[in-house]
């Protein structure tokens, strides 16, 4: 790879994101209208879809970094990709990070080395690897996932297909879109955007989660149709002051 080839992958990869959030929120709003109407096999199948959203997002979102110009060297691009291709998208982010935390002025004081810790910490609390499941969802095993050799039914995978869950996907993406934010300013502006931002986005999503870690399925429901009974209540007074006219 030239650095010609890392632009263009750059460019093609912020194209995948941005489309990727896009098709995140309209599913995201389907999930809601299924809520509202407790369609409890609308629910099911949108869950999934955004599974395969996130994983697809979650491998996007490093690729568009890594690439980001002006950020890492080309053989620590190879690295990456390696790391990912090998053990899997959740060690490409740790990779990403380590290699990323070099390029900060001070190796002599804590900065760097806090830095490192803290990003590895939401790295392996918020991007999990679902790289088998969404195998197995694309390979139309819906419900039953099925072994490496298809001639028995694997029901751990299938229990994990069961349990996957509207709440935990939306909190495990708003924590990767802040730690993409806290790593690309790492790898493109080190002593500078990262030190200018870094307490402000950990900040921000550090109190996002915890209210988020709050949330339950039910009470996404909940929310959901206290704001439409909310809009309807006025809805219905504009509609009565309108007709006063």
């Amino acid at each position: 790879m030239d650095q010609q080839q890392r632009l263009e992958v750059y460019d093609a990869q912020t194209k995948n994101v941005r489309a990727l959030k896009a098709a995140w929120a309209q599913v995201n709003r389907q999930i809601n209208a299924c809520l509202r109407r407790r369609d409890v096999q609308g629910l099911e199948t949108n869950t999934k879809i955004l599974a395969v959203l996130y994983c697809a997002l979650s491998e996007s979102s490093l690729s568009k970094l890594i690439h980001t110009p002006h950020g890492l060297e080309l053989q620590e691009i190879e690295q990456v990709k390696a790391t990912a291709k090998d053990f899997g998208v959740k060690h490409g982010w740790l990779k990403c990070a380590g290699l990323g935390i070099r390029r900060i002025d001070g190796a002599k004081h804590n900065h760097p080395s806090n830095v490192l810790r803290k990003v590895t910490e939401l790295i392996e609390s918020y991007i999990f690897e679902p790289s088998l499941i969404r195998n197995k969802l694309a390979h139309g095993q819906w419900s039953m996932a099925l072994n490496r050799e298809n001639d028995a039914v694997n029901y751990e995978l299938t229990a994990e297909i069961d349990r996957l869950d509207v709440v935990e996907l939306q909190r495990r993406q708003h924590a990767l879109e802040y730690l993409e934010t806290i790593l690309e300013d790492i790898v493109e502006s080190p002593n500078k955007a990262h030190r200018r931002d870094y307490w402000a986005h950990l900040t921000t999503l550090e109190d996002k989660q915890q209210v988020l870690a709050t949330f339950t399925l039910e009470e996404k429901r909940k929310r959901l149709l206290e704001k439409a009974s909310h809009t309807n209540l006025q809805r219905d007074a504009s509609t009565v002051i309108d007709s006063r006219r």
